[in-house]
């Protein structure tokens, strides 16, 4: 599933489907009332987007804009190339909205590349940054790991670059010791580094202004890491350390709870497969087992 919240807490949701040609359909939920459909696509998606004044789509090949009060088209931008001969995933292609612009994430071989769309221009994707991973800061910063010193770098809506500590880049055999940016949240960049084989991972929190080491501490490498009004959060999956587990003993499914830059977690939630956590407003998107069921909580 793809999902997307827009600044008021709307949620928007659709089938993860980048390379079928099948009209595709995007869904929406407004508050706490049922999920309606808020478009119909033409074609597989591969990500979404909303900010205050429309939804965007992607796909492989451009981005469509529309407006939320009508549901009309109000701007589309042809992206450049994407091959996704050979690809590991469906994850080419990540899409944010923040700080008035909209930030098209596209990943070819170990380079993830940039680029920042205007809404209500007809400018063509501006290349922002390139390098071997990124995120994008709440504000619009970018974070991302130079190519070449693997320095963690943070690029500023007004095109002030800040460089950090170089990232882990240390390969073993067993495809672990390389870290890479995962997401911003609670005011930190959060960085993994996978052990290889196996869950684990190493998680590294540095300040999202300063770029200064703050955590470190190990983790899970399905763990799900959401920014929201009530700081980060973490979804857990089963049979890992959680608080639900240490409440209750064979404790078997996800948990979602609060956690810190040190990596204690608090105020623990427990009982739903999750998909995928959203933020600003906390939402966590669920599957019901082995059925089509998407369930969406709101967490107060």
């Amino acid at each position: 599933m793809l999902a997307a919240e827009a600044p008021d807490g709307t949620v928007f949701l659709a089938a993860q489907a980048p390379v079928d040609p099948a009209p595709s359909v995007v869904y929406v939920i407004d508050g706490n009332g049922p999920a309606a459909v808020a478009e119909h696509f033409g074609s597989g998606i591969a990500a979404l987007a909303a900010d205050a004044n429309n939804l965007y789509v992607a796909t492989y090949a451009a981005v469509t804009a529309f407006s939320r009060t009508s549901g009309n088209q109000v701007g589309q931008w042809t992206l450049p190339a994407v091959n996704s001969a050979n690809a590991s995933n469906d994850d080419l292609v990540s899409m944010t909205a923040a700080a008035g612009r909209v930030f098209v994430s596209i990943s070819q071989g170990n380079t993830v590349s940039m680029y920042t769309i205007t809404p209500g221009s007809t400018a063509a994707p501006a290349l922002a940054a390139q390098g071997l991973s990124a995120a994008i800061g709440p504000n619009g910063t970018i974070y991302y790991e130079g190519s070449s010193n693997r320095d963690l770098t943070a690029l500023s809506t007004s095109g002030t670059s800040t460089q950090g500590p170089a990232l882990v880049d240390a390969p073993n055999s067993e495809g672990g010791g390389v870290q890479n940016i995962d997401v911003v949240a609670g005011g930190e960049v959060w960085v993994g580094e996978p052990a290889g084989q196996g869950e684990d991972t190493q998680w590294t929190t540095y300040d999202a202004t300063t770029l200064a080491q703050v955590g470190q501490f190990s983790g899970n490498l399905s763990e799900l890491i959401a920014d929201t009004v009530g700081g980060a959060l973490v979804a857990t999956s089963p049979n890992s350390q959680n608080p639900c587990t240490a409440q209750s003993p064979g404790y078997t499914s996800w948990c979602v709870s609060r956690i810190n830059p040190q990596g204690v977690q608090s105020q623990p939630l427990g009982g739903k497969n999750v998909v995928d956590l959203l933020g600003p407003e906390p939402v966590e998107i669920a599957s019901q087992g082995t059925s089509n069921q998407i369930d969406v909580y709101r967490i107060s």
